[in-house]
């Protein structure tokens, strides 16, 4: 037989039995539909887990440390930087010298006769060459270009007290706002001038000694946190220029100026574990977001696998509800077997009809399952938005997009894993029914009414 009169008979034993065709493939349709949905929502809970990460800063910044105590003997020096870059995957590098780490006062003066004071801020120094290949993000502004300049934290701004103004009312609160009237945070109030255009003045403090060094905004930085706090409330300046203060401060020659911390960017998140571990090999103490995304990236997998296996069950007992039609299909058809094995039909025909028709109903309940599966997560998704059902929002629910929040996350490799899946268990229902088929003998077939 051609393999075309095989699909040709096989739809029409499939549209002789309908209600049994339909019960089958309705087996078929909610296993299909439970694998997808459990998948997707484990999907969903996995990248809500990365965007909430996300939102904490660069994922692929490895935050290095001399080790304390004896097992530190190799130092954070220029030579060792050098060695860092030339790690596989390793993009940028940059030391960091934060006046956090020693102990002196900081206080930052801006306004004319230094109005405004901020007691506390963050200061740090990097290679600013290495800014941008380190993924800092500028809201406004420029690169440090020369010397005297220096990057302003987001929200450096907030740090500031007015000195003209009353003791308890002298700072602006930029967690003091209320939610708009579509219930989402308004943005918070204006600082009293911006950081990113207004000159400053650093004083450092150290034994009594101060140095004091006037300062021009070159920008504002993004926050970033696992860059650190000083892309949020305090100021980035040139390393060189942060560390020539500190030698003045200190007095020239005194102390351990040495690297106390260095950034390392890899270009891909998934190498983050391997150049950590070869960093620890050399000596040296790492952190990083691996530390939290891993455990969570796994307890997500965990759910998607519990979510999955919970769905296939269904599907597996939709198998047995293809097997148990395919037998009585053939209790039913033993006289057209004996006549299609009288006619010269090859076994292997008789058992690729068998088989046509159980992946059939498989591929059948697959395809309508997928569409199932798509309006249901689209309900899902528009309920959790609540939002009025708009094209906009309808497409939102269905793509996602920025600022979407999707409970249910159908990628097209799900669709087609789940229809290969369901065509899968149709052939495998079919099997045996199909072997049993063909070892009907021919004249018993004939015999039979």
């Amino acid at each position: 037989m051609k393999r075309k009169d095989i699909l040709k008979m096989c739809f029409q034993n499939l549209r002789r039995r309908k209600s049994r065709t339909l019960l089958t493939m309705l087996g078929v349709l909610i296993g299909c539909c439970s694998i997808v949905i459990m998948v997707s929502i484990g999907i969903g809970m996995s990248r809500a887990q990365e965007r909430m990460l996300s939102e904490l800063g660069d994922l692929t910044i490895i935050t290095v440390t001399p080790r304390q105590g004896k097992a530190g003997k190799e130092k954070l020096n220029d030579k060792m930087l050098g060695t860092f870059r030339e790690l596989p995957h390793v993009t940028a590098v940059t030391p960091k010298v934060s006046l956090e780490d020693y102990e002196c006062t900081v206080r930052l003066y801006a306004g004319t006769n230094d109005r405004y004071m901020a007691s506390w801020a963050t200061v740090a120094g990097i290679d600013t060459s290495a800014l941008e290949g380190m993924g800092y993000k500028l809201l406004s502004g420029e690169n440090i270009r020369r010397s005297g300049e220096f990057l302003a934290g987001q929200y450096l701004a907030y740090s500031f007290a007015d000195s003209l103004r009353p003791e308890e009312n002298n700072m602006v609160n930029r967690w003091s706002f209320e939610e708009t009237p579509d219930g989402k945070p308004a943005p918070p109030p204006d600082p009293y001038f911006d950081a990113g255009t207004t000159p400053m003045t650093l004083e450092l403090e150290w034994n009594g000694k101060k140095v004091r060094r006037t300062l021009e905004p070159a920008g504002t930085l993004k926050e970033d946190y696992v860059k650190g706090s000083e892309t949020s409330e305090g100021l980035v300046m040139s390393m060189k220029e942060l560390t020539e203060i500190l030698q003045e401060a200190r007095g020239a020659g005194k102390g351990d100026l040495s690297y106390r911390t260095v950034l390392v960017k890899v270009d891909d998140l998934t190498q983050v574990s391997p150049v950590e571990k070869k960093i620890r090999e050399l000596g040296f103490s790492t952190s990083s977001m691996e530390s939290i995304r891993a455990p969570m990236e796994k307890e997500a997998r965990q759910k998607q696998l519990m979510l999955g296996g919970l769905g296939a069950i269904s599907l597996f007992v939709a198998a047995l509800g293809i097997t148990n039609t395919m037998i009585m299909s053939i209790s039913e058809r033993t006289r057209e077997i004996g006549v299609m094995k009288s006619l010269g039909c090859y076994l292997r025909d008789i058992r690729m009809l068998f088989l046509a028709e159980a992946g059939a109903i498989g591929l059948l309940g697959g395809l309508v399952g997928c569409v199932v599966s798509l309006i249901i997560a689209l309900i899902i998704n528009l309920v959790s938005m609540g939002s009025p059902p708009t094209p906009a929002a309808l497409l939102g629910a269905l793509v996602g997009g920025e600022g979407i929040n999707q409970i249910c996350v159908i990628p097209l490799w799900l669709l087609g894993a789940a229809i290969l899946f369901s065509v899968a268990i149709g052939l495998g229902s079919g099997y045996y029914p199909a072997n049993r088929a063909v070892q009907v003998p021919a004249l018993e077939a004939i015999k039979s009414s």
